[in-house]
Protein backbone atom coordinates (compact mmCIF):
# COMPACT_ATOMS: atom_id res chain seq x y z
CA UNK A 1 0.00 0.00 0.00
CA UNK A 2 1.41 3.37 -1.07
CA UNK A 3 2.08 5.78 1.78
CA UNK A 4 0.70 9.31 1.26
CA UNK A 5 2.04 12.29 3.19
CA UNK A 6 0.96 15.06 0.81
CA UNK A 7 -2.46 15.60 2.35
CA UNK A 8 -3.82 15.77 5.89
CA UNK A 9 -7.30 15.57 7.38
CA UNK A 10 -7.67 18.76 9.42
CA UNK A 11 -11.16 17.79 10.62
CA UNK A 12 -9.77 14.60 12.14
CA UNK A 13 -6.76 16.42 13.61
CA UNK A 14 -8.91 19.05 15.32
CA UNK A 15 -11.06 16.26 16.74
CA UNK A 16 -8.33 13.87 17.92
CA UNK A 17 -4.92 15.60 18.03
CA UNK A 18 -5.61 17.63 21.16
CA UNK A 19 -2.11 18.79 22.05
CA UNK A 20 -1.29 20.09 18.58
CA UNK A 21 -4.64 21.02 17.02
CA UNK A 22 -7.66 20.35 19.21
CA UNK A 23 -7.12 23.01 21.86
CA UNK A 24 -7.12 25.85 19.31
CA UNK A 25 -9.97 27.56 17.46
CA UNK A 26 -10.87 26.14 14.07
CA UNK A 27 -9.18 29.00 12.17
CA UNK A 28 -5.79 28.41 13.81
CA UNK A 29 -2.91 26.57 12.09
CA UNK A 30 -0.55 24.72 14.44
CA UNK A 31 3.11 24.01 13.71
CA UNK A 32 3.83 23.49 17.38
CA UNK A 33 3.75 20.16 19.25
CA UNK A 34 6.00 17.41 17.84
CA UNK A 35 3.21 15.30 16.36
CA UNK A 36 2.87 13.97 12.81
CA UNK A 37 -0.27 15.07 10.97
CA UNK A 38 -0.52 11.71 9.19
CA UNK A 39 -2.34 8.52 10.24
CA UNK A 40 0.08 5.81 11.43
CA UNK A 41 1.10 2.82 9.30
CA UNK A 42 -1.57 0.15 8.91
CA UNK A 43 0.69 -2.40 10.61
CA UNK A 44 0.10 -0.62 13.94
CA UNK A 45 -3.66 -1.20 13.87
CA UNK A 46 -3.17 -4.77 12.66
CA UNK A 47 -0.80 -5.60 15.53
CA UNK A 48 -3.14 -4.09 18.13
CA UNK A 49 -6.07 -6.05 16.72
CA UNK A 50 -4.00 -9.24 16.77
CA UNK A 51 -3.11 -8.81 20.45
CA UNK A 52 -6.72 -7.92 21.27
CA UNK A 53 -7.81 -11.29 19.89
CA UNK A 54 -5.18 -12.98 22.05
CA UNK A 55 -6.78 -11.46 25.19
CA UNK A 56 -3.54 -10.34 26.81
CA UNK A 57 -5.34 -8.89 29.81
CA UNK A 58 -3.40 -10.08 32.91
CA UNK A 59 -0.41 -8.20 34.30
CA UNK A 60 2.71 -8.66 32.22
CA UNK A 61 6.42 -8.52 33.04
CA UNK A 62 7.51 -5.13 34.45
CA UNK A 63 10.28 -4.86 31.85
CA UNK A 64 7.90 -5.48 28.96
CA UNK A 65 6.74 -8.27 26.67
CA UNK A 66 9.56 -10.82 26.10
CA UNK A 67 8.79 -11.17 22.38
CA UNK A 68 9.01 -7.42 21.80
CA UNK A 69 12.17 -7.07 23.89
CA UNK A 70 13.90 -9.81 21.93
CA UNK A 71 13.01 -8.11 18.63
CA UNK A 72 14.28 -4.78 19.96
CA UNK A 73 17.52 -6.34 21.18
CA UNK A 74 18.17 -7.65 17.68
CA UNK A 75 17.34 -4.20 16.30
CA UNK A 76 19.79 -2.30 18.54
CA UNK A 77 22.55 -4.84 17.86
CA UNK A 78 22.06 -4.65 14.08
CA UNK A 79 21.23 -1.00 13.57
CA UNK A 80 22.74 0.82 16.56
CA UNK A 81 25.80 -1.43 17.12
CA UNK A 82 24.85 -1.71 20.79
CA UNK A 83 25.58 -5.27 22.02
CA UNK A 84 22.45 -5.49 24.18
CA UNK A 85 20.48 -8.58 25.20
CA UNK A 86 16.73 -8.70 25.72
CA UNK A 87 17.41 -8.48 29.47
CA UNK A 88 18.84 -4.99 28.97
CA UNK A 89 15.78 -3.74 27.03
CA UNK A 90 13.02 -2.12 29.12
CA UNK A 91 9.69 -1.12 27.56
CA UNK A 92 8.49 2.19 29.00
CA UNK A 93 5.44 4.49 28.59
CA UNK A 94 7.06 7.08 26.33
CA UNK A 95 10.43 8.81 26.14
CA UNK A 96 9.41 11.37 28.77
CA UNK A 97 9.32 8.53 31.28
CA UNK A 98 12.82 7.60 30.15
CA UNK A 99 14.02 11.11 30.97
CA UNK A 100 12.35 10.90 34.37
CA UNK A 101 13.79 7.46 35.11
CA UNK A 102 17.35 8.49 34.19
CA UNK A 103 17.08 11.46 36.56
CA UNK A 104 15.43 9.34 39.27
CA UNK A 105 18.24 6.78 39.15
CA UNK A 106 21.12 9.27 38.88
CA UNK A 107 20.31 12.45 40.81
CA UNK A 108 19.74 13.52 44.39
CA UNK A 109 18.98 16.99 45.80
CA UNK A 110 21.96 19.29 45.32
CA UNK A 111 23.40 17.35 42.36
CA UNK A 112 23.91 18.77 38.87
CA UNK A 113 23.15 17.42 35.40
CA UNK A 114 24.82 18.87 32.30
CA UNK A 115 22.44 19.18 29.33
CA UNK A 116 24.34 18.83 26.06
CA UNK A 117 23.72 20.35 23.65
CA UNK A 118 21.28 23.03 24.75
CA UNK A 119 18.82 24.62 24.17
CA UNK A 120 17.08 21.27 24.49
CA UNK A 121 13.69 19.58 24.94
CA UNK A 122 11.88 21.07 27.94
CA UNK A 123 11.42 17.88 30.04
CA UNK A 124 15.22 17.60 30.37
CA UNK A 125 15.16 20.79 32.44
CA UNK A 126 11.97 19.95 34.34
CA UNK A 127 12.91 16.43 35.41
CA UNK A 128 16.34 17.49 36.67
CA UNK A 129 14.68 20.19 38.78
CA UNK A 130 12.02 17.73 39.98
CA UNK A 131 14.81 15.71 41.64
CA UNK A 132 16.01 18.81 43.50
CA UNK A 133 19.05 18.97 41.21
CA UNK A 134 20.32 21.78 38.98
CA UNK A 135 20.38 21.63 35.16
CA UNK A 136 23.59 23.07 33.73
CA UNK A 137 23.35 24.03 30.04
CA UNK A 138 26.11 23.34 27.56
CA UNK A 139 25.05 25.53 24.65
CA UNK A 140 25.85 24.86 21.04
CA UNK A 141 26.67 27.76 18.79
CA UNK A 142 23.51 29.61 17.84
CA UNK A 143 25.15 31.10 14.79
CA UNK A 144 24.48 29.51 11.37
CA UNK A 145 25.42 25.85 11.43
CA UNK A 146 24.61 25.17 15.10
CA UNK A 147 28.16 23.92 15.74
CA UNK A 148 28.65 21.59 18.71
CA UNK A 149 31.22 23.22 21.00
CA UNK A 150 32.90 20.11 22.34
CA UNK A 151 35.91 22.12 23.53
CA UNK A 152 33.79 23.81 26.20
CA UNK A 153 32.03 20.73 27.58
CA UNK A 154 34.59 19.95 30.30
CA UNK A 155 34.22 23.47 31.70
CA UNK A 156 30.57 22.73 32.56
CA UNK A 157 31.49 19.81 34.82
CA UNK A 158 31.73 20.50 38.54
CA UNK A 159 32.10 18.51 41.77
CA UNK A 160 28.31 18.07 41.98
CA UNK A 161 27.84 16.80 38.40
CA UNK A 162 26.40 13.29 38.30
CA UNK A 163 24.70 13.03 34.91
CA UNK A 164 25.38 14.02 31.29
CA UNK A 165 22.14 14.29 29.29
CA UNK A 166 22.58 14.10 25.51
CA UNK A 167 19.95 14.71 22.82
CA UNK A 168 20.96 13.33 19.40
CA UNK A 169 19.47 13.90 16.86
CA UNK A 170 18.89 17.21 18.53
CA UNK A 171 15.54 18.73 19.42
CA UNK A 172 15.00 21.63 18.61
CA UNK A 173 17.75 22.40 16.05
CA UNK A 174 17.73 19.15 14.10
CA UNK A 175 21.50 18.83 14.39
CA UNK A 176 23.10 15.36 14.16
CA UNK A 177 26.17 15.00 16.38
CA UNK A 178 29.28 13.63 14.69
CA UNK A 179 31.38 10.77 16.03
CA UNK A 180 34.04 13.18 17.35
CA UNK A 181 31.32 15.14 19.19
CA UNK A 182 30.07 11.97 20.87
CA UNK A 183 33.61 10.86 21.67
CA UNK A 184 34.15 14.17 23.46
CA UNK A 185 31.04 13.51 25.59
CA UNK A 186 32.23 9.97 26.33
CA UNK A 187 35.71 11.19 27.30
CA UNK A 188 34.30 13.72 29.78
CA UNK A 189 31.98 11.08 31.27
CA UNK A 190 34.81 8.59 31.73
CA UNK A 191 37.19 11.17 33.21
CA UNK A 192 34.56 12.30 35.74
CA UNK A 193 32.78 8.97 36.42
CA UNK A 194 29.41 10.25 35.12
CA UNK A 195 26.30 8.44 33.96
CA UNK A 196 25.19 9.32 30.42
CA UNK A 197 21.56 9.57 29.35
CA UNK A 198 21.23 9.56 25.56
CA UNK A 199 17.89 10.56 24.00
CA UNK A 200 17.90 9.12 20.47
CA UNK A 201 14.18 9.41 19.75
CA UNK A 202 14.67 10.98 16.31
CA UNK A 203 17.12 8.35 14.99
CA UNK A 204 14.65 7.36 12.23
CA UNK A 205 14.27 10.90 10.87
CA UNK A 206 17.81 11.67 9.68
CA UNK A 207 18.04 13.47 6.34
CA UNK A 208 21.76 14.30 6.29
CA UNK A 209 24.61 12.97 8.36
CA UNK A 210 24.79 9.68 10.22
CA UNK A 211 23.13 8.80 13.48
CA UNK A 212 25.61 7.11 15.83
CA UNK A 213 24.45 5.72 19.16
CA UNK A 214 26.42 6.88 22.18
CA UNK A 215 26.46 3.38 23.67
CA UNK A 216 28.15 1.99 20.55
CA UNK A 217 31.43 3.79 21.34
CA UNK A 218 32.88 0.96 23.42
CA UNK A 219 32.26 -1.16 26.48
CA UNK A 220 33.30 1.50 29.00
CA UNK A 221 30.79 3.92 27.49
CA UNK A 222 28.10 1.24 27.17
CA UNK A 223 28.44 0.38 30.87
CA UNK A 224 27.49 3.93 31.94
CA UNK A 225 24.92 4.86 29.26
CA UNK A 226 21.11 4.75 29.44
CA UNK A 227 19.68 5.11 25.92
CA UNK A 228 16.07 5.85 25.03
CA UNK A 229 14.51 5.10 21.65
CA UNK A 230 10.88 5.46 20.67
CA UNK A 231 8.11 5.20 18.11
CA UNK A 232 5.89 8.24 18.61
CA UNK A 233 7.68 10.72 16.33
CA UNK A 234 8.61 8.51 13.39
CA UNK A 235 5.43 6.43 13.32
CA UNK A 236 2.86 8.96 14.55
CA UNK A 237 1.64 7.04 17.62
CA UNK A 238 2.26 9.34 20.62
CA UNK A 239 -1.15 8.43 22.06
CA UNK A 240 0.02 4.87 22.67
CA UNK A 241 2.78 6.09 25.06
CA UNK A 242 5.46 3.52 24.31
CA UNK A 243 9.25 3.68 24.01
CA UNK A 244 12.19 1.59 25.18
CA UNK A 245 15.42 1.90 27.12
CA UNK A 246 18.74 0.15 26.74
CA UNK A 247 20.06 -0.03 30.29
CA UNK A 248 23.54 -1.23 31.35
CA UNK A 249 23.55 -4.33 33.57
CA UNK A 250 24.71 -2.39 36.64
CA UNK A 251 21.53 -0.27 36.54
CA UNK A 252 19.04 -2.81 35.23
CA UNK A 253 17.69 -4.21 38.52
CA UNK A 254 17.22 -0.74 40.01
CA UNK A 255 15.50 0.45 36.86
CA UNK A 256 13.09 -2.52 36.75
CA UNK A 257 12.31 -2.16 40.47
CA UNK A 258 11.55 1.54 39.99
CA UNK A 259 9.32 0.83 36.99
CA UNK A 260 7.40 -1.86 38.86
CA UNK A 261 6.73 0.43 41.82
CA UNK A 262 5.92 3.51 39.74
CA UNK A 263 3.84 2.15 36.83
CA UNK A 264 3.72 -1.70 37.05
CA UNK A 265 4.38 -2.11 33.32
CA UNK A 266 3.73 -0.35 30.02
CA UNK A 267 0.22 -0.80 28.61
CA UNK A 268 -0.09 -4.09 26.70
CA UNK A 269 -1.76 -2.63 23.61
CA UNK A 270 0.84 0.14 23.46
CA UNK A 271 3.46 -2.61 23.22
CA UNK A 272 1.46 -4.18 20.39
CA UNK A 273 1.51 -0.81 18.60
CA UNK A 274 5.31 -0.74 18.97
CA UNK A 275 5.51 -4.18 17.40
CA UNK A 276 3.38 -2.95 14.48
CA UNK A 277 5.66 0.05 13.99
CA UNK A 278 8.65 -2.27 13.79
CA UNK A 279 6.82 -4.38 11.21
CA UNK A 280 6.15 -1.26 9.09
CA UNK A 281 9.83 -0.29 9.20
CA UNK A 282 11.38 1.06 6.01
CA UNK A 283 8.16 0.73 4.02
CA UNK A 284 6.94 3.66 6.10
CA UNK A 285 10.14 5.44 7.09
CA UNK A 286 11.76 5.89 3.69
CA UNK A 287 8.90 7.87 2.09
CA UNK A 288 8.33 9.78 5.33
CA UNK A 289 11.94 11.01 5.42
CA UNK A 290 11.75 11.92 1.73
CA UNK A 291 8.59 13.93 2.41
CA UNK A 292 10.12 15.71 5.42
CA UNK A 293 13.19 16.58 3.36
CA UNK A 294 10.92 18.10 0.70
CA UNK A 295 8.97 20.06 3.35
CA UNK A 296 12.25 21.28 4.87
CA UNK A 297 13.67 22.43 1.54
CA UNK A 298 10.48 24.20 0.48
CA UNK A 299 10.19 25.84 3.89
CA UNK A 300 13.78 27.09 3.79
CA UNK A 301 13.17 28.68 0.40
CA UNK A 302 10.03 30.32 1.74
CA UNK A 303 11.81 31.66 4.83
CA UNK A 304 14.57 33.11 2.66
CA UNK A 305 11.94 35.41 1.16
CA UNK A 306 11.26 36.99 4.55
CA UNK A 307 13.67 39.86 5.36
CA UNK A 308 15.44 39.60 8.71
CA UNK A 309 14.72 35.90 9.23
CA UNK A 310 17.52 33.31 9.18
CA UNK A 311 17.39 29.54 9.39
CA UNK A 312 20.00 26.78 9.42
CA UNK A 313 18.85 23.65 7.54
CA UNK A 314 18.03 20.80 9.91
CA UNK A 315 19.84 17.50 9.38
CA UNK A 316 17.17 15.44 11.14
CA UNK A 317 13.80 15.69 12.95
CA UNK A 318 10.72 17.42 11.48
CA UNK A 319 11.83 20.79 12.92
CA UNK A 320 13.32 24.08 11.86
CA UNK A 321 14.75 26.34 14.57
CA UNK A 322 14.29 29.79 13.07
CA UNK A 323 16.38 32.81 14.08
CA UNK A 324 14.02 35.79 14.57
CA UNK A 325 16.30 37.92 16.74
CA UNK A 326 16.29 40.78 14.24
CA UNK A 327 12.56 41.33 14.80
CA UNK A 328 13.38 42.91 18.15
CA UNK A 329 10.88 41.17 20.42
CA UNK A 330 11.10 38.18 22.74
CA UNK A 331 10.24 34.71 21.50
CA UNK A 332 7.20 34.60 23.76
CA UNK A 333 5.95 37.98 22.50
CA UNK A 334 6.49 36.97 18.90
CA UNK A 335 4.56 33.74 19.38
CA UNK A 336 1.75 35.67 21.05
CA UNK A 337 1.54 38.03 18.08
CA UNK A 338 1.65 35.18 15.57
CA UNK A 339 -1.31 33.59 17.35
CA UNK A 340 -3.35 36.73 17.87
CA UNK A 341 -2.63 38.44 14.55
CA UNK A 342 -1.84 35.49 12.29
CA UNK A 343 -3.80 32.64 13.90
CA UNK A 344 -0.63 30.59 13.79
CA UNK A 345 0.89 28.54 16.63
CA UNK A 346 4.64 27.91 16.84
CA UNK A 347 6.89 27.22 19.84
CA UNK A 348 9.07 29.91 21.41
CA UNK A 349 12.72 29.03 21.71
CA UNK A 350 12.65 29.67 25.46
CA UNK A 351 10.61 26.46 25.88
CA UNK A 352 13.97 24.76 25.29
CA UNK A 353 15.97 26.81 27.77
CA UNK A 354 17.25 30.38 28.16
CA UNK A 355 19.61 30.23 25.19
CA UNK A 356 16.65 29.55 22.90
CA UNK A 357 15.62 33.20 23.21
CA UNK A 358 15.31 34.81 19.80
CA UNK A 359 14.30 31.59 18.04
CA UNK A 360 11.06 29.79 17.24
CA UNK A 361 10.59 26.10 16.43
CA UNK A 362 8.43 25.01 13.51
CA UNK A 363 7.11 21.46 13.06
CA UNK A 364 7.03 20.63 9.34
CA UNK A 365 5.38 17.19 9.64
CA UNK A 366 2.27 18.13 7.71
CA UNK A 367 1.26 18.84 4.09
CA UNK A 368 2.66 21.63 1.95
CA UNK A 369 -0.84 23.07 1.69
CA UNK A 370 -0.85 23.65 5.46
CA UNK A 371 2.73 24.96 5.49
CA UNK A 372 2.16 27.34 2.59
CA UNK A 373 -0.75 28.98 4.37
CA UNK A 374 1.24 29.09 7.63
CA UNK A 375 4.13 30.90 5.94
CA UNK A 376 1.73 33.34 4.30
CA UNK A 377 0.34 34.23 7.74
CA UNK A 378 3.81 34.44 9.26
CA UNK A 379 5.08 36.75 6.54
CA UNK A 380 2.08 39.04 6.98
CA UNK A 381 2.74 39.39 10.72
CA UNK A 382 6.49 39.89 10.24
CA UNK A 383 5.87 42.55 7.59
CA UNK A 384 3.53 44.40 9.92
CA UNK A 385 6.14 44.28 12.72
CA UNK A 386 8.93 45.64 10.51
Amino acid sequence: MKVRFDRVDLHYLRLRAHQKWGRWDSDVISLSVADLDYPPPQEVQQAVERWLREERTPYGPPAGDPELREILARKVRRRNSIPATAEEILIIPGTMFGIFLACFLSLRPGDEAVLTPSPVYGPFWKNVRAMGATPVPHDLSLEPGFAYLKETLASRIGPKTRLLMVCNPHNPTGRVLRRDDLEAVARVALENDLTIFSDELYEDLVMEGEHISMASLGKEVLDRTITVFGFSKAFGIPGYRVAYLVVPPRLRDRAVEAMEHIMVHTDTLAQAAALGALEAGERWLKPLVEHLRDMRDRSLRRLEEMPGVACTPSQATPFLFVDVRSLGVSSEELCRRLLEEGRLVVQPGTHFGPSGEGFIRLNLATSWEVLAEAFHRMERVFHKMR
